[in-house]
């Protein structure tokens, strides 16, 4: 046997235990899914405690009552993300002006990872 033939025999036998392995932990992974799996009884209830709810909903609109729920979720959350960007008064007057100016200086310079161009 030639050394490209053994070279080349390592290699199979190598390509197919990571196959073998690969597969086996597969399979592993398939078993503890289906012995960790919640029985299908708790589904089941829960589509149970749906249906006994009491149907006010159904008397009003419910597609209006979901915009109006939606119209709500998203101006609560257009006012905390306006807010969020907003300046706060204390901190506009707490500003110092050399670190202004120190900011400046930094965004104007010319350096390119600490070399002048």
């Amino acid at each position: 046997m030639t050394t490209i033939q053994q070279g080349l025999l390592i290699t199979v036998i190598g390509m197919a235990l990571v196959f073998v392995m690969i597969l086996a932990l597969w399979g592993i992974m398939a078993l503890l899914v289906k012995l960790t799996n919640k029985p299908e009884a708790e589904e089941e209830q829960a589509a149970e405690v749906i249906a006994a709810e009491p149907e006010e909903t159904a008397i009003l609109d419910p597609n209006g009552a979901l915009a109006a729920v939606i119209a709500v979720a998203y101006a609560m959350q257009r006012q905390a993300t306006a807010s969020a960007f907003a300046p706060r008064q204390a901190e506009a007057s707490s500003k110092n002006s050399w670190l202004a100016a120190g900011r400046t200086q930094q965004l104007y310079s010319n350096t390119i990872r600490g070399r002048n161009r």
